[in-house]
């Protein structure tokens, strides 16, 4: 296997872990990628950024700090995103149809 860097799709930022989690979609049309700052950002197959959008806490009585990021993972068909967090307790289904978000 060969590798060739083609470009940089996000700036390096200070820090450790700022990149929680990525992802692709099995269609390989987008990239999700979640950051430290709990925001997931989709770039499109040409490296893109197409949106950037935030997460919300497992439980609106605590604040945005009460949880971290630990997973994404794309839907078979591409048109969802589930989003993990630690303490595990539940996810984050978005629609990337119209970005609208639901605890499950």
């Amino acid at each position: 296997m060969r590798l060739k860097y083609l470009q940089t799709i996000l700036e390096q930022q200070d820090g450790a872990a700022k990149i929680a989690a990525l992802d692709w979609s099995p269609n390989g049309a987008k990239l999700a990628v979640a950051t430290a700052d709990r925001s997931i950002v989709l770039f499109d197959e040409k490296g893109q950024r197409r949106d950037k959008f935030p997460t919300k806490p497992t439980d609106s009585r605590y604040g945005k700090k009460s949880y971290l990021v630990k997973t994404i993972v794309f839907s078979p068909d591409s048109t969802r995103l589930a989003v993990g967090d630690k303490p595990i307790k539940s996810f984050m289904s978005i629609d990337l149809g119209n970005h609208g978000t639901r605890r499950v």
